[in-house]
């Protein structure tokens, strides 16, 4: 009894490791867009393109999430990034079906396990998807109930601001807020809000200009690594359990749930439903759910099924206590809800679609992609190896520290004539449209008296 007990956990660590070797690549992709988002990108930006309802905003949502990552628990963080900096739920929740299930790379990678029949559905469902998605978001979601969870995610993830001008960081709750270019910008005095307002584009940074200087690459490592450390605990047991649920449950157990659904349309129902329960009770990722979805097709799930198994990634147990988190309960409950029932209809839909023109496979599946290879390597090794490489060098980066940036600029107090950088000042005042930084509060109250008798 104890030695099944220990091959079944063996077995077990075996595939959770496995899984997360297939999906290591998008990971580290989607974590690393989410900093680059988070470094590069303004609120201003973000909202020109996906703070409305509209269908402008849901199409480009929808191109961003093509040009994002393929994996669920990697987009989650870039998601979280676009809503906190202003993006609507509704094309929010677009990008976060796009960047998992409308990517070329997934589309690929599904071709290689089951075949280009599964290729194509995939990719014509993910927008039906999205649709019915974002609808039945706009009849249950409260829009007033998202904009107060985004409030709370900037208040519990930003409680410190930088001063725009004089670079002095603050707690954002002393600051001295004004509204610019759709976003909220904080000053430490008076002084540093009227020179900002006399000219606004000298004291701000483009996205062009971050992403051209190595502070603006820093900065974007240090957002990765904020955003892993968030969620590395549900990313770890998220996959151990994937693995042991896969190792301890027999194939009978699969075989007589196939079953079920008596035939017709009932059937079709029965299995679109029934593939994202699998997913939930599983707990694999999108890169992991592809060859777990060939194992279910072989043994007689079908069609309608496992298409709405692929996509039923986005409301694996992990992932619904994230949603939670970043939403709320009330919120992220319902959207796991939309997630679920948008996924199986779409799943009863293509099937039907395909049905229709004669596209469903007739056969059990083939290991059609066993032994692709480039240079003699599989492709998840080369991805693999190509972004463990890139986190090196962000690692790098995060080591190497923000160099040169406005905080580090060295400065003298006019009264003691001690040399300190910006970021150690913790006190400043504004004289004749110059900024003076000071090491105490007696400096500055001694040149605020006389600041002729320091110049």
């Amino acid at each position: 009894m104890i030695g099944a007990v220990l091959e079944i956990v063996g077995e077990g660590l075996y595939l959770a490791v496995d899984f997360l070797w297939q999906a290591l690549w998008a990971l580290l992709l989607g974590f690393m867009i989410s900093g680059a988002i988070q470094a590069f990108v303004s609120k201003e930006g973000m909202v020109n393109y996906m703070g409305e309802a509209s269908p402008k905003s849901v199409l480009y949502a929808m191109g961003f999430g093509t040009a994002s990552t393929s994996c669920s628990f990697g987009d989650i963080a870039a998601t979280k990034t676009l809503f906190k900096k202003g993006a609507h739920i509704i094309p929010t929740v677009a990008f976060k079906i796009a960047s998992t299930n409308f990517v070329i790379g997934l589309t690929f990678v599904i071709w290689a396990l089951l075949g280009w029949e599964f290729a194509v559905a995939q990719a014509v469902g993910a927008p039906i998807f999205i649709l019915v998605a974002i609808a039945l978001v706009h009849f249950w979601i409260p829009y007033d109930e998202t904009q107060r969870a985004r409030e709370r995610l900037l208040k519990e993830e930003q409680p410190v601001v930088t001063d725009p001008v004089c670079k002095m960081r603050l707690n954002r709750e002393n600051g001295i807020p004004v509204e610019h270019k759709n976003e909220t910008v904080y000053f430490c005095s008076d002084g540093c809000k009227r020179l900002f307002e006399q000219n606004p584009d000298t004291h701000t940074t483009s996205w062009q200009e971050k992403v051209t200087s190595l502070n603006g690459w820093v900065e974007a490592a240090n957002q990765t690594k904020k955003d892993l450390k968030m969620l590395w605990k549900e990313l770890a047991i998220g996959f151990l359990l994937a693995g042991l649920i896969a190792a301890a449950v027999p194939q009978t157990i699969w075989t007589l749930l196939f079953e079920g659904g008596g035939a017709g349309v009932t059937q079709v129902a029965y299995n679109s439903v029934l593939g994202p329960l699998i997913s939930v009770a599983t707990f694999v990722g999108s890169m992991g759910n592809v060859p777990l979805a060939a194992v279910l097709w072989e043994s007689g799930f079908a069609f309608a099924g496992v298409i709405a198994f692929l996509y039923a990634d986005l409301i694996v147990p992990q992932l619904i206590r994230i949603y939670r988190k970043i939403w709320g309960k009330k919120i992220g409950t319902r959207i796991s809800i939309i997630l679920f029932v948008s996924m199986a209809t779409t799943g009863f839909i293509v099937y039907y679609l395909f049905a229709a023109v004669g596209l469903i496979p007739d056969t059990a599946l083939e290991p059609t992609g066993e032994g692709v290879t480039i240079l003699g390597f599989e492709p998840i090794t080369i991805l693999n190896v190509l972004f463990l490489m890139i986190g090196v060098g962000f690692i790098a980066l995060l080591i190497r520290g923000r160099k040169g940036a406005p905080g580090d600029r060295a400065v003298e107090d006019p009264v003691t004539g001690t040399d300190i950088t910006v970021k150690k000042a913790d006190y400043c005042t504004v004289h004749d449209e110059s900024i003076y930084y000071f090491e105490s509060d007696d400096s500055r109250a001694q040149f605020r008296e006389s600041p002729e008798s320091y110049l």
